[in-house]
């Protein structure tokens, strides 16, 4: 079983528009991503300011996350309906399998979640989905290659990683895929529920690099939590058997953080078991818990 890391790193004006993912090993391309995380960084207030005329530093003061993300209605929307969905059977040994693949579980994440989004009060539409092969694709957004993101309204899955861990482990890369199509739709669900936009008028106020990155967590791990939620709803027609849940509880608690952006293995595992678990978006209220939940 290999770890993979949840590390992309996106610029500080896009990252809460775009909820990049990668899942790559330790490597030359974790450098170079914690450098562009160090690029943005810079570019965000301190965390401390100077009283005038002294030496001495004040803490800058959090303001409360909005009651569009900690209230919001699709907590209450009960358990996801089911979408009476098999898992896609296609292995991801070429371009157009995995295409196949990621197409087949939107639709069925479409059947599941479109309901709950009404029911909440909210206008559903489907994301589009873009599947490329080792190159980022035309997006609004900039993002480096070899990674899956959501960006104004549209997925978009880069197969050469999946295609590689197939390789490597074919047990893992099913669970893998599964987990991450259903993250980047996790970020869709966040946009349709507003919690984007509340998000976004946050954060352009918000001072303090350990700020920014605590809120980016909470959204990454909800995302992961909604995730699990469909797979959840659906477990008897997936199916979920003991064996594939072995595997998928090994995926979500050896993903990997280095840039402290999407929650450590031991809290990726805890939100998205719960949203299996419950079945339901009421699972996913990442914003009212302590940060030792969100770490």
């Amino acid at each position: 079983m290999n770890s993979r890391g949840l590390i992309a790193i996106c610029a500080a004006a896009v990252v809460l528009l775009t909820g990049c993912t990668s899942k790559n090993s330790v490597s030359d391309a974790d450098a170079a991503a914690a450098s562009e995380a160090a690029k943005a960084r810079a570019g965000l207030p301190s965390s401390s300011t100077t009283s005038p005329g002294g030496d001495s530093t004040a803490p800058v003061s959090t303001p409360p996350l909005p009651a569009a993300v900690t209230h919001n209605p699709i907590y209450a929307v009960g358990k996801l309906p089911s979408a009476r969905c098999a898992e896609p059977a296609y292995d991801p040994t070429s371009l157009a399998n995995a295409r196949a693949y990621f197409t087949q579980y939107v639709a069925c994440l479409n059947k599941a979640w479109a309901p709950a989004i009404r029911k909440a009060g909210f206008t559903f539409k489907p994301p589009k989905l873009v599947v490329v092969l080792g190159q980022s694709p035309s997006s609004p957004c900039t993002v480096d290659d070899g990674r899956d993101y959501y960006c104004d309204g549209t997925i978009y899955m880069d197969a050469a990683t999946h295609l590689k861990i197939y390789r490597e482990d074919p047990d893992e890369a099913r669970a893998w895929m599964a987990l991450e199509i259903g993250h980047e739709y996790g970020h869709h669900v966040q946009a349709l529920t507003g919690l984007f936009a509340a998000m976004y008028d946050r954060e352009v106020k918000l001072n303090g690099v350990d700020a920014h990155l605590e809120d980016t967590r909470r959204m990454e791990l909800q995302a992961s939590c909604y995730s699990a939620v469909y797979i959840g709803a659906d477990r008897n027609y997936f199916p979920v058997t003991s064996d594939w849940l072995t595997v998928w509880g090994l995926v979500i608690r050896t993903t990997i953080d280095n840039e402290h952006d999407h929650g450590n293995g031991e809290n990726h595992g805890y939100w998205t078991t719960a949203g299996f678990d419950a079945a339901s978006p009421g699972a996913c209220n990442t914003y009212t818990v302590a940060s030792s939940l969100v770490g």
